[in-house]
């Protein structure tokens, strides 16, 4: 359970982003004259944002959220922190037929929510096709994932190293599918369309997030990098310093690292895809 705990604790990008879109978007959401909504929360992580934001824009006597997640580690640290009669957490891969999966909450969704997950998934017909299954007629669902990140790109030069390829063989897997893209929103609107939402918008926000010190990206870079437990343990602070020194090379340190590294400051400048879309 070490790194849904360490998730929880050093996803505050995600968090501002998912706390932004959803004041910015819930009103958009068709909720229902009787208040007996139904929502999925696709990527719930450690769960934090499925309760914090999404939960206080429920109507009080809401039907049931459940938020999945691919990692079954999220999903127990998920029910262990949040045991409440309505909700529950389940694992889930988006990427993967709904049918082929013991998914006990395939029953329709008035509503769909994903924040941070869909860039991890490179079938992303796949995920859409599920998603447009998981709702209810007129149902509607909110999207919030990464177009780009230097992040991706780092990986990339990373899995070229000697030192590092064995354990990043399937890097391509881990860089979000519209990182070269030159018009993600168009391409992520044409796969909607053509898979059944007809009624969609589809826009990408330059954002940027700065790390404060060495150890909140540390912290950052471990809680969501997919090739770090594999690496033996001994070697991990040796990925981590080539890892910086790639942050460093592209220009992302905004103060001089050997002045005070701990007060060093590091800019990781993204797009943004913010989708809508109903059934």
């Amino acid at each position: 359970m070490n790194k849904a705990n360490l998730y929880k604790h050093s996803n505050g990008l995600q968090r501002r982003d998912a706390k932004q879109t959803i004041e910015e978007f819930s009103h958009v959401l068709q909720w229902r004259s009787d208040g007996r909504d139904s929502l999925l929360d696709i990527g719930c992580g450690s769960g934090d944002v499925t309760i914090d934001f999404l939960l206080p824009i429920l109507p009080p006597n809401y039907q049931r959220l459940v938020g999945v997640d691919l990692s079954q580690e999220m999903v127990t640290f998920a029910r262990q922190q949040y045991p409440y009669s309505r909700i529950s957490f389940d694992k889930f891969d988006l990427g993967l037929d709904i049918e082929k999966q013991q998914f006990r909450s395939a029953e329709p969704f008035d509503h769909i929510t994903s924040f941070y997950c869909l860039h991890w998934v490179q079938n992303q017909e796949r995920a859409i096709q599920n998603m447009y299954k998981l709702l209810k007629p007129d149902g509607d669902m909110l999207l919030v994932f990464l177009a780009q990140n230097p992040i991706f790109e780092i990986y990339k030069q990373m899995s070229q190293s000697k030192k590092w390829a064995k354990y990043m063989t399937d890097v391509d897997h881990f860089i979000s599918p519209y990182q070269y893209s030159k018009n993600p929103a168009d391409q992520f609107g044409k796969l909607l369309y053509a898979n059944g939402f007809t009624e969609y918008s589809v826009e990408i926000r330059e954002k940027f997030f700065v790390f404060e010190g060495i150890e909140l990206l540390k912290k950052s870079v471990k809680a969501v990098n997919p090739f770090i437990e594999r690496i033996p343990t001994h070697d991990q602070d040796a990925f981590f310093d080539d890892y910086l020194n790639l942050v460093i090379k592209m220009h992302l340190a905004l103060d001089d690292i050997h002045t005070n590294s701990n007060a060093c400051r590091f800019l990781t400048p993204y797009k943004l895809m913010i989708a809508y879309a109903r059934k």
